[in-house]
C-alpha cells in the first residue's frame, strides 16, 4: 500500500502475542495482493481491466467494494472511488516506494466513472464495475485493512489491538493504558497533538504528501470531483474520527472538495470529531474535537 504500517496486540502471554502479530502481518499481504492498483493481477486490477464484466472476487474485496460505493454516497461524492483515470492521467501511475509496480488502465478507461452503477454480489462473490469505470482502493483500503485486521486479532484472542497504515488508525479492546493514547502529527495535520479514545478510527489526509510535479505544474494525490485535477482549496489537511478507520478516510475528502468552514459543520452536523488546516494555518475543530479528550470511542 506503499506505506509504513504498526501492530500493537495487547494480551497474555507473550509468545500468543506474537504469533498474532506475525498472523496480522501476514494478513495484510494477502489484502495487499488482493487491492492494490499496482499489481497486474490483483483482484482490483481485474475489476479495471473488466470493461463491464462480472469479475469474482474473494470476500476481502466483496467488503472493499461495497465500503468504497457506500462512501461515496455517505459524503456526497466527495470521496469517489472511480477517480483513477483523472489520478494517472495527472501523472501517479507508479507506486512511491517502487517505481517498477504501475498501474496499467485500458485506454476505454474514463477519468471518472459511475460509482452508483457498481454492482455488488456478495451472495456469489461477483463484482460489476460499468464500462469506463476503475476502482482506486486508496486511502479507503488503508482504513478498511485496519478495520478488518483488529477486529480478525481481537476474534482470535487478543484482548484489544491498534492498526496503522498509512496514518490510517483503527484501535479496539484493551488498550495498555486507561485508553489508546494518539499522537498527530502536528507537522502534517496542524492539529492538536494528542487525543484518546477506546474504540474508534482516525484518518488523516494532506496536500502535503504524495505530491510532484509533471509540465512545470504541482500537483497531488486528491483529485477534485468535479474539476478532476489536484485538490485547490484553502484546505491543505484534515484529520477525521469516526467508527471506524474506512469511514474516517472516507470522510477526510470532504474538507477538501468544500470550503474548509463549510466542511467543519458538516462534520458538526454528523457529530464527527474533526480538524482542519487551511493554507493560512489557521485549525478548525468541530465541538466534539474541542471535548474529544473528555468522552470515550468515537463518534458513529
Amino acid at each position: 500500500m506503499s506505506c509504513a504500517a504498526s501492530i500493537v496486540v495487547v494480551g497474555q502471554p507473550a509468545a500468543e502475542l506474537d504469533r498474532l502479530a506475525d498472523a496480522a502481518v501476514r494478513r495484510l499481504d494477502v489484502l495487499e495482493q488482493r487491492w492494490s492498483r499496482f499489481i497486474a493481477d490483483s483482484e482490483i486490477s481485474a475489476i479495471n481491466a473488466a470493461d463491464g464484466r462480472p469479475v469474482r472476487v474473494s470476500r476481502d474485496t466483496v467488503e472493499l467494494v461495497t465500503a468504497l460505493v457506500q462512501g461515496w454516497h455517505q459524503t456526497e461524492g466527495a470521496f469517489d472511488p472511480t477517480l483513477l483515470g483523472a489520478l494517472v492521467g495527472l501523472g501517479y501511475a507508479a507506486s512511491r516506494d517502487d517505481v517498477e509496480r504501475r498501474t496499467a488502465l485500458a485506454p476505454t478507461v474514463a477519468v471518472r466513472g459511475r460509482p452508483q452503477d457498481v454492482l455488488v454480489d456478495p451472495v456469489h462473490g461477483v463484482v460489476q464495475a460499468p464500462p469506463g469505470t476503475a476502482l482506486d482502493p486508496g486511502g479507503m483500503g488503508k482504513g478498511l485493512a485496519a478495520d478488518m485486521i483488529v477486529a480478525e486479532l481481537l476474534a482470535a484472542g487478543a484482548d484489544g489491538a491498534l492498526v496503522e497504515i498509512g496514518g490510517d488508525l483503527r484501535v479496539a479492546g484493551t488498550s495498555p493504558a486507561d485508553a489508546w493514547t494518539i499522537s498527530i502529527d502536528t507537522a502534517i495535520s496542524g492539529s492538536p497533538g494528542v487525543i484518546s479514545l477506546l474504540d474508534g478510527g482516525v484518518a488523516t489526509s494532506t496536500s502535503r504528501l504524495r505530491t510532484w510535479d509533471a509540465d512545470g505544474e504541482p500537483r497531488h494525490h486528491l483529485i477534485d470531483p468535479v474539476t478532476l485535477r489536484s485538490t485547490d482549496n484553502e484546505t491543505v489537511s484534515c484529520t477525521v474520527v469516526a467508527g471506524t478507520a474506512a469511514t474516517a478516510e472516507a470522510f477526510t475528502k470532504v474538507a477538501f472538495t468544500d470550503h474548509p468552514s463549510r466542511a467543519v459543520a458538516r462534520y458538526t452536523r454528523r457529530g464527527l470529531a474533526a480538524s482542519v488546516t487551511t493554507t493560512t494555518g489557521d485549525v478548525l475543530v468541530t465541538p466534539a474535537w474541542r471535548t474529544f479528550e473528555q468522552f470515550s470511542g468515537a463518534p458513529t
